[in-house]
């Protein structure tokens, strides 16, 4: 079988059971058998593979014809600029999370700003709930050196992966495993960030078939997809220094309904959109 041939037959595979975007899938999945980029794929289309890298890669059309997700089969996912293992283990990091990064390196600038008028000052204390692959807690960490960073997760077998990656990445940070809140209460912070669960179970059967293969606990977020805020919300006086902030990721219709939970606390609360114009963000301070 030749490359180009391998391509067109992935590509029907793929397109057989309802993937979407079946030949990207399909270049992709060839490349990293050959170690080739896309562009080279087609440079070399006449090229043959051999019966073992033919073997290999019905393998992997195979699984992606089962829904497995792409990263979980490349075993990689960009974010932020960088390179971040995943597996079955945690939530493949979405683009749309980066907005929340952004707006961390935003009240980063602020914060030196503070600092240099102020002749230095402490680090700054950023907590990350429920960190999955360390997604947050590692760009944070990377793009804002100085600041002591903690990443928290119930799952002990998320927070191995989280912790593979920080010693890839080269970043330093703590990991702390528990239910949500309780890795960092007695601590106060400068700036809590999240992505929690949020999805509904309503929602969460209406997903891509994809979705099935993530870990369940990182997307449902209780009957109304608020439980997690709501805890945040009644404890957030009590973790945060004075002067401190929260950002969390929110689903793109309930912008309201979690400002509205921070709002009843005495918080004041911005909500930030993704690059779709959709509601994403909500600043708590």
């Amino acid at each position: 079988m030749r490359i180009i041939d391998a391509l067109l037959w992935g590509e029907q595979e793929l397109n057989l059971a309802q993937v979407e975007n079946p030949r990207w899938d399909a270049d992709l999945l060839l490349g990293h058998i050959l170690s080739l980029r896309r562009e080279q794929l087609y440079l070399e289309r006449d090229q043959a593979l051999s019966s073992d890298q033919e073997a290999a890669y019905k393998r992997l059309i195979s699984c992606r014809a089962e829904r497995e997700p792409l990263q979980y089969i490349l075993k990689h996912q960009e974010f932020m600029g960088l390179d971040f293992y995943v597996d079955e283990r945690v939530l493949i990091p979405r683009a749309d999370t980066e907005i929340l990064v952004e707006k961390v390196l935003e009240i980063k600038k602020k914060w030196k700003h503070s600092a240099d008028e102020a002749g230095g000052g402490a680090p700054p204390r950023i907590a990350d709930l429920c960190t999955g692959s360390g997604a947050l807690a590692i760009s944070i960490a990377h793009y804002w050196p100085q600041a002591e960073v903690v990443g928290t997760d119930l799952s002990r077998s998320a927070l191995d992966v989280a912790q593979f990656n920080g010693e890839r990445l080269g970043v330093r940070i703590e990991w702390r495993q528990g239910d949500f809140l309780a890795p960092i209460r007695g601590d106060v912070w400068d700036l809590i960030v999240s992505n929690p669960p949020y999805v509904t179970q309503e929602e969460y059967s209406e997903l891509a078939p994809e979705i099935a293969k993530e870990p369940s606990m990182a997307f449902l977020g209780g009957v109304d997809g608020l439980d997690f805020y709501r805890e945040l919300a009644r404890e957030a006086r009590s973790l945060l220094k004075e002067k401190g902030m929260i950002l969390v990721e929110i689903g793109w219709q309930q912008g309201d309904s979690v400002a509205r939970l921070f709002q009843q606390q005495g918080f004041h609360t911005r909500i930030f959109q993704d690059l779709g114009g959709r509601d994403r963000v909500v600043f708590a301070r």
